[in-house]
């Protein structure tokens, strides 16, 4: 990590009101002009549960560049209103980098912004503002400690990174954090209430499943609120004596919707306490406000699962060089009110994709299928998906996006990848099994990309040393008991998280090995998605023909040919920056194959 001695920049406070326990020291000369926003010297006083009154400032980046007046108007009416303090949920700047110029330009914009706020502000690190272990070391230089705790007339504020996993995944120094959140929480068990922030929501990710089992464990029964960000979209839920809130962007990126159900729209958040009740509200730039209970949870999951893909059977051979795809999406209307479902399939000109059977009569609109069907409350509808595919195409299956008329809005669903594959299936869903053991190696760098958009096209001359031998290939040496391959688990969903493994590795590949046993010789498929990128190896060779890179939608279908006995898989996955992940599911209709 390059970097230069900065020196330490100072929020000028307008106005000092109360609170000063803080865990994390600021840094900073007083006489310094400030470009970056300066953690508050903050002294608590012994008073417990006095009235007051905080504000929550949303994502400001991940798309919405031309969003600095929505900001700009959230802030003055934050100005408008006596404030203890403002905190954020993250994704301050589009980061992403690894050079001190760039991090401290973006810094500059955002602080040109947010330096007009007249209260105190406390900063959330957000996966775009440590995005790698550069980042992370240009924060705790230039703005503190990437988590702290804090605590304000009684009440505990505790602030975690869910980018502390950039060096080691689940190693010690993400276990140093788990350690002073419990330390923390310990501390101030009589806190009449807790405040804990972080950026991505562990509830509802599933990258952090065992993580927000932890941290339930260790919040016990006290009164809690738990604000995160990272979706962009307002949602809400409420467990036992925990309120959870996804808090909506103040300017980062939203497919904007008038129906408030949905959470889809702009704002911050304006947080009263007092000595018998916590007052949470949502306060759009022109000062409408919102119960955040308005958006629940549960309403978006009934939208993002409304519809159950899978085939009737899988791929049949339809005539030479072509197959049959007999897909549908099953859906039922869960709400109370009558809705409108319309499911978009993309056809591009030369996809290879040929409607089939009923599927002939949705009509052609832009490049997409597009299907609808008005429903009554608990009303079921099947949509076909039927096709005739070119072998050359049937690797690659065409995105499934679908958008529900609800109250009289259009709802447009933002799928799960992690937990979905929204691609017309081939296969039947009670086929696909996932890998739940593995052993791994990695992370191996592979040097920078010569040409990003040309992965799709030309991916050898895009990136050669993707292509270029490891060693790896084939998996572990048989017998190997070496460290070089360690042991990692999938989840159901054939999701493997590589940041809780490795950490952060730009511009690296790791390889997951396992073995499955087929009683007879046998061809399949695997389905395989990966952020950003990945291939599959059988015995040590690649399959050239269906491999995970920038495909149209995502997933690939790769064919699978196993022998009788003991097969070799092996995914390589390669990120090129930022998050890295995979998902793995082999295609069993037999229910004969034996996998770890």
């Amino acid at each position: 990590m390059k970097s230069r001695p900065q020196p330490r920049l100072v929020f000028l406070l307008l106005a000092i009101m109360g609170s000063v326990c803080a865990s994390a020291n600021a840094a900073g000369d007083a006489a310094t002009a400030p470009r970056y926003p300066r953690r508050p010297a903050w002294t608590d006083t012994a008073e417990a549960a006095a009235p007051f009154t905080f504000a929550i400032l949303g994502d400001r980046t991940s798309g919405g560049e031309e969003n600095w007046p929505l900001f700009d108007r959230a802030v003055d009416a934050i100005n408008a209103k006596p404030h203890d303090f403002v905190i954020t949920t993250g994704d301050h700047i589009p980061g992403h980098m690894e050079d001190r110029p760039l991090w401290e330009s973006q810094w500059r914009e955002y602080w040109a912004h947010a330096s007009r706020l007249t209260a105190p502000l406390w900063l959330v690190p957000g996966n775009h503002d440590i995005a790698n272990t550069a980042c992370h070391g240009f924060w705790r230089e230039d703005l503190g400690d990437t988590y702290y705790s804090f605590t304000h007339k009684g009440c505990l504020f505790l602030v975690l990174n869910t980018e502390e996993e950039r060096f080691d995944g689940r190693g010690p120094i993400w276990q140093k954090m788990f350690f002073y959140a419990a330390e923390s929480l310990t501390k101030h068990r009589s806190a009449p209430h807790t405040f804990l922030f972080f950026h991505k929501p562990m509830w509802s990710d599933p990258r952090f499943e065992e993580d927000w089992r932890q941290l339930v464990a260790l919040i016990g029964d006290r009164p809690c609120t738990v604000i995160a960000g990272h979706e962009h979209y307002l949602a809400t839920e409420r467990r036992d004596n925990l309120l959870l809130v996804i808090q909506n962007a103040t300017g980062g990126g939203i497919h904007l919707s008038n129906a408030k159900i949905y959470g889809c729209y702009h704002g911050y958040a304006e947080v009263s306490v007092s000595e018998t009740a916590v007052t949470y509200a949502i306060v759009e730039p022109d000062g409408t406000r919102h119960d955040p209970e308005e958006s629940p949870l549960r309403f978006r999951k009934q939208i993002e699962n409304l519809l159950v893909l899978a085939a009737e059977e899988p791929p049949r051979p339809a005539q030479e060089g072509a197959w049959g795809v007999s897909g549908k999406a099953d859906t039922v209307n869960p709400f109370p009110v009558p809705i409108t479902v319309r499911v978009r399939v993309a056809l591009p000109h030369g996809s290879g994709w040929t409607p089939a059977g009923e599927t002939r009569a949705a009509r052609l609109e832009d490049g997409e299928l597009v299907v609808e069907q008005a429903l009554a409350p608990g009303e079921r509808h099947t949509f076909p998906l039927a096709f005739t595919v070119s072998n050359a195409a049937l690797p690659f299956p065409p995105p499934v996006a679908h958008e529900v008329l609800h109250g009289g809005a259009w709802l447009e669903n933002e799928a799960m990848r992690m937990e979905q594959a929204p691609v017309v299936p081939i296969y039947p869903g009670d086929a696909w099994r996932a890998v739940r053991q593995w052993r791994f190696a990695g992370p191996v760098p592979i040097g920078p990309m010569a040409d990003e958009k040309g992965m799709r096209d030309d991916p050898r001359t895009a990136w050669p040393q993707l292509f270029a031998p490891t060693g790896h290939e084939a998996g572990p040496p048989a017998g190997d008991t070496a460290e070089q391959w360690r042991p990692a688990t999938g989840n159901a969903a054939g999701l493997v998280n590589c940041n809780a493994l490795m950490g952060t590795a730009d511009l690296a590949s790791a390889f997951f090995a396992f073995d499955v046993v087929s009683p007879g010789e046998l061809s399949t498929r695997a389905l395989l998605y990966a952020d950003n990128y990945a291939q599959l190896y059988v015995d040590g060779v690649l399959v050239e023909q269906a491999q995970a890179l920038s495909a149209p939608g995502g997933f690939v279908y790769v064919p699978v040919r196993l022998r009788a006995g003991a097969n070799r898989i092996v995914v390589k996955v390669t990120n090129n920056r930022g998050d890295w992940f995979f998902r793995f599911l082999l295609a069993d209709t037999a229910g004969g194959l034996t996998l770890p």
